[in-house]
């Protein structure tokens, strides 16, 4: 529903639709539920198509990585009460920022890159009191980065998924009905230690 709301807006519009998406994901913290990956590749094939030129939408990428991976780290910064969630008190935030104090920007750079922690690392790396010139060498090339390469993704598979796609969905499902026997040889395997 929101894909067709944002393909029926004229390109301005939907560039800088897709830009604010990618900034609030890390800013607001709804990269959780919504990553801007997804919609960074969206940009990189409405930009294939022709609606949006390639160097607008590479740049747009960048720019609203960036933006939003500073203002999530803003947020950590100055407003500390908003880590205080359960999850984020619970062991695995614990064990996050103990690693964020202890790797620093390294954890910021590979941070960006995993899905939900991009939009976390930022916030955890303030709150753990890694100073803001430490962050933005890592965060800069990271983020710029990434955002760079899911367009640029977007924009060479639009062609591929076009001619391809029916070969994606099936190899899709059959990944997917191979990893779910794994998953139940796995789990039938621990059953039988553990009756052992």
């Amino acid at each position: 529903m929101l894909a067709d709301l944002l393909v029926g807006l004229p390109g301005p519009l939907f560039v800088l639709a897709i830009g604010l998406l990618v900034v609030a994901e890390a800013a607001l913290v709804i990269g959780v539920v919504l990553p801007g990956s997804s919609a960074l590749l969206t940009l990189g094939v409405v930009a294939d198509s022709g609606v949006v030129p390639l160097s607008v939408a590479l740049a747009v990428g960048m720019v609203a990585a960036l933006v939003g991976s500073n203002l999530s780290f803003a947020a950590g910064r100055y407003r500390p009460g908003a880590l205080s969630s359960r999850w984020l008190t619970s062991a695995k935030g614990q064990r996050a920022r103990a690693v964020l104090g202890r790797f620093g920007g390294s954890a910021v750079l590979v941070g960006q890159w995993v899905v939900g922690a991009r939009t976390l690392t930022p916030r955890f790396a303030a709150a753990a009191g890694l100073p803001y010139r430490r962050f933005l060498p890592w965060n800069l090339p990271s983020a710029a980065t990434w955002g760079l390469v899911w367009v640029a993704v977007g924009y060479g598979a639009s062609e591929a998924y076009q001619r391809w796609s029916w070969l994606a969905a099936v190899a899709a499902v059959v990944l997917l009905a191979g990893l779910l026997l794994l998953g139940r040889r796995a789990l039938d395997r621990i059953d039988a230690l553990e009756q052992a």
